[in-house]
């Protein structure tokens, strides 16, 4: 399977020369996994993904952010059992936080009896449309990058991800948009509880799919003095007439 299509640009080349290692983490110990599971994970999406947008607009009843998510869950594990071979994850809707009482909107579990249910990599998902409040993909109460720098979301993970449900405008806008949002946080600085660090914490683009941008990011959490890597997919589901 493969992971990317495109060659890496510098900035790029940077940011995953810049990540933590991984070792796989002993049986006893859930605070991290493999860089192998999680990369397979990503390959599934990425050769999975571009078949949502068709997927979402053949059966769509609403536009409803929880009822997207549902729908994403329901195509990857459709593609799993159309693959024809054995995928040992679970996708699965808003998984429970161990240390805290926010939830991610779809998880990824591996399927075994062995451990503790705990997922090894986690979405966030957003709306981006002329109604929603788009600033919350970057920050705010429900902000989702904020969420993962602060350990509100997934302090056990280094990696994860955020589904951004484009329904107005382009990908390439909100690209933009959010990358501005970053830019004007880190020029204030006012919350001495976070930090957000600019050029370092941009949306960087890695590949284009079918009606799919993907992207990725590494942030800082301050409260654990490590980053957190995201891959970042902007979905394009504005309806075709």
């Amino acid at each position: 399977m493969r992971l990317f299509r495109t060659t890496l640009n510098p900035d790029t080349i940077m940011l995953r020369d810049s990540l933590p290692t991984y070792q796989t983490p002993s049986s006893q110990d859930l605070s991290s996994t493999p860089n192998s599971e999680v990369n397979l994970i990503l390959s599934f999406i990425d050769n999975s993904i571009a078949g949502f947008p068709p997927y979402y607009r053949s059966i769509k009843d609403s536009e409803k952010e929880n009822r997207i998510s549902d729908f994403l869950v329901s195509h990857f594990e459709l593609c799993k059992n159309e693959s024809g071979g054995y995928f040992p994850f679970r996708f699965g809707k808003n998984p429970t936080q161990a240390a805290s009482d926010k939830e991610t909107d779809i998880g990824v579990f591996v399927m075994t009896r062995n451990q503790t249910p705990l997922p090894i990599i986690e979405f966030e998902a957003k709306r981006f449309s002329e109604s929603s409040n788009n600033k919350e993909y970057v920050c705010g109460l429900r902000g989702g990058i904020e969420r993962f720098k602060r350990g509100h979301h997934s302090s056990h993970l280094k990696v994860c991800g955020m589904f951004g449900y484009v329904q107005s405008r382009t990908s390439l806008d909100w690209i933009e948009k959010v990358n501005y949002w970053i830019k004007e946080l880190s020029e204030k600085d006012v919350d001495k509880t976070i930090a957000w660090l600019d050029d370092e914490e941009k949306l960087i683009k890695i590949d284009s799919l079918p009606s799919v941008v993907k992207l990725c990011s590494s942030h800082s959490r301050k409260s654990s003095d490590d980053r957190i890597l995201l891959w970042h997919y902007l979905i394009e589901l504005i309806s075709k007439n």
